[in-house]
């Protein structure tokens, strides 16, 4: 199954896409300093971690989007999540986080608007999933924001 399904649940992947930027941008507009150096919950990371990660999960899912349309027989790369955060979250501030994220989004609303039924059925390997394809992809760079948007929301 893919990754974060269960959020985009039957709906455009491109309209979640689209609502969720809308949801970010309320969040940065609202969210104080303090806000973003809290934890979303107890023990877990805190909201300017939170944003680093779903900016970065932004660029390396569009990135793999972008491989798998121009790279036949493109394979997936695998990563440790927490290693990659770990470059970022102390040296990225949220207004730059925040600003990266809106403009890789809107550049990937631009380009999966224009793809094709043969775009989205392109296939790739992903080291852990085996053989997927273009929408997978999509619809995890969907959902993975719309889950921590909840989080950020809270």
């Amino acid at each position: 199954m893919t990754p974060y399904a269960s959020y985009v649940a039957g709906q455009d992947p491109l309209n979640v896409l689209r609502s969720t930027l809308d949801g970010y941008r309320a969040v940065f507009a609202r969210s104080t300093a303090a806000d973003w150096a809290a934890p979303w919950a107890e023990g877990k990371w805190t909201a300017h971690q939170v944003l680093v990660h779903v900016t970065q999960w932004e660029m390396f899912f569009s990135a793999r989007v972008r491989m798998a349309l121009a790279m036949p027989g493109y394979v997936v790369q695998a990563m440790e999540q927490d290693d990659v955060l770990n470059l970022e979250a102390p040296v990225v501030d949220t207004a730059t986080a925040s600003a990266a994220f809106e403009a890789v989004r809107r550049m990937n609303i631009a380009l999966i608007a224009s793809l094709s039924l043969a775009d989205l059925a392109r296939k790739i390997t992903h080291p852990e999933r085996g053989e997927i394809d273009v929408e997978d992809l999509i619809v995890t760079l969907a959902g993975h924001p719309a889950h921590h948007l909840t989080q950020l929301t809270r």
